[in-house]
């Protein structure tokens, strides 16, 4: 049996995401797969630490969408764009919820390799994802800002730079919520 497409597997990935199936999701991902959000400044190393940005992300937002609206390939290059939407349900690196909702265009490159997706680049519009859910940009990178020292300390890393562990720190349980 040949090999499913790339786009193909990035269509299975969302899907998987926009049912809030980790396991599902990650099915389609190479086990050391490195996961990059962008407006987060938050990085995944491995499904194994995915899965708990995964899940603690869903718990947040539990009704989190994605639309594709197109993905292009070249390679083992995917690059795509759609529409994120969701409801913040609970808390989000110690952004308590606000029951409000964002819809907001995103942006993707995903590299696959052997059937499975390797590297994920995910964008989208920081400010905007806070206005619409009722804080201000400067309340959330701050808390996002003391997510990533509290990980970098619980590491023993001091360096500011993002791609630890962020699953050990004691702000984090199953993910990026408190």
């Amino acid at each position: 049996m040949p090999e499913p497409a790339p786009a193909d597997i990035v269509r299975a990935y969302a899907s998987a995401k926009s049912r809030a199936d980790v396991p599902a999701a990650l099915t389609a991902c190479h086990r050391d797969a490195v996961f990059e959000t962008i407006p987060f400044q938050a990085l995944a190393r491995g499904t194994d630490e995915a899965a708990r940005h995964f899940t603690g992300f869903f718990r947040a937002f539990p009704d989190y969408h994605v639309e594709l609206e197109y993905l292009h390939s070249a390679d083992d290059l995917v690059v795509g764009s759609g529409i994120i939407s969701a409801t913040m349900r609970g808390p989000l690196a110690g952004i308590e919820p606000t029951g409000t909702s964002y819809r907001l265009p995103f942006a993707c490159h995903w590299t696959v390799s052997g059937g499975l997706i390797i590297h994920e680049r995910f964008f989208f519009d920081f400010h905007q994802m806070c206005e619409q859910l009722g804080f201000s940009t400067d309340y959330a990178a701050a808390q996002f800002r003391i997510w990533r020292e509290k990980a970098e300390a619980s590491q023993g890393r001091h360096d500011g730079q993002p791609g630890v562990d962020h699953s050990t720190s004691p702000l984090v349980t199953g993910g990026i919520v408190e």
